[in-house]
C-alpha cells in the first residue's frame, strides 16, 4: 500500500479562510489552491470562454469577469 503524507501548511492561520472572487462566498482553502479563490459554483467562470451576465445575458469577457457587467452594472462581489 502507498501511503503520501501531505506536507502543506500554512504561512499564517489567515491564509486558510478566504472569499470567492466571484460571488463573496466564504471559503476555506488548502496551500497551492488551483482554483485561484474561487468557489466550485463559480469555478467555470475562470475559463478562456466568456460567460453571460446572470442578470441580464450580456456575455462577459475573462478581464471583465472580476469587476462585473459593463452593460447592466451587476458585480459579482455583491452581497
Amino acid at each position: 500500500m502507498l501511503s503520501v503524507s501531505d506536507a502543506r501548511s500554512f504561512s499564517t492561520v489567515e491564509d486558510r479562510y478566504q472569499r470567492c472572487l466571484f460571488c463573496g462566498k466564504s471559503l476555506v482553502v488548502l496551500p497551492n489552491d488551483r482554483r485561484d479563490s474561487t468557489c466550485f459554483d463559480c469555478l467555470s467562470l475562470l475559463g478562456p470562454e466568456a460567460q453571460p451576465c446572470p442578470e441580464c445575458g450580456a456575455e462577459i469577457a475573462p478581464p471583465q469577469r472580476a469587476t462585473g457587467c459593463l452593460s447592466c452594472g451587476w458585480s459579482p462581489l455583491r452581497d
